[in-house]
C-alpha cells in the first residue's frame, strides 16, 4: 500500500473525519451509554458486559479464545465477563464437537433475545441523534459510512491480518 499525502485542504477534512471516528469510537465503548439503552429495555447488566454480549450475539458461537480476539482482552477478563453472563441465563457453554478440550459459547434463548432488543435500543438512539435530519442525508450518510466502515476493515485486515472469527462490527461491540 501506498501512503496518500492529502493536499491542504483535504488534511483538514481528514483531520475533522479523525476527531469525529474518536467520538464514535468513545461513545461505542461508553459504558453508561451502555447502561443507559440497557435501562431502556429494561435490563441492567454491568456495563463492559454489553459488548461481550453482542459480540456472540454477532458470531452466533465461538471458544473463549475466540471471544477474546474478537475484544481484543485478555482471556481471563473475557472469561469473568462470560462467567457473570452465564450467571444471568444469557450465555451457555457446549463441549465443542470437533475439540472435547474447547467449549462453545453461544447465546441463550433468552440472550438472544436480549441481544435483538438492545440492538433495537441501539437503533431507537441513532434515530434519535439523526431526528431533524432530513431523509436524504440520512440515506446518504448511511451509504458512506457503511462504506467507509468497509474500506476501514479492509485497510486492518491488509495491514494486521484477518482477525480470529472475525464478525460485522456494531456499535457497543
Amino acid at each position: 500500500m501506498s501512503a496518500i499525502t492529502p493536499i491542504p485542504a483535504d488534511a483538514e477534512r481528514f483531520a475533522m473525519i479523525q476527531s469525529a471516528l474518536g467520538i464514535v469510537a468513545r461513545r461505542a465503548k461508553d459504558v453508561e451509554l451502555h447502561e443507559a439503552l440497557g435501562a431502556r429495555v429494561g435490563h441492567r447488566l454491568e456495563g463492559p458486559s454489553y459488548g461481550t454480549l453482542s459480540r456472540l450475539g454477532l458470531v452466533e458461537q465461538c471458544t473463549m479464545t475466540e471471544l477474546a480476539a474478537l475484544l481484543g482482552l485478555e482471556i481471563s477478563t473475557v472469561s469473568r465477563r462470560v462467567k457473570a453472563l452465564e450467571d444471568r441465563g444469557l450465555v451457555e457453554r457446549e463441549v465443542s464437537p470437533t475439540d472435547r478440550r474447547a467449549a462453545l459459547l453461544r447465546l441463550t434463548p433468552e440472550g438472544r433475545s436480549l441481544f435483538e432488543q438492545l440492538s433495537a435500543s441501539w437503533r431507537d438512539m441513532l434515530a434519535e441523534v439523526l431526528d431533524g435530519w432530513d431523509p436524504f442525508s440520512v440515506e446518504v450518510f448511511a451509504e458512506l459510512f457503511s462504506r467507509f466502515a468497509g474500506a476501514l476493515d479492509t485497510y486492518a485486515v491488509d495491514t494486521t491480518g484477518p482477525r480470529v472469527g472475525a464478525a460485522p462490527s456494531v456499535a457497543g461491540a
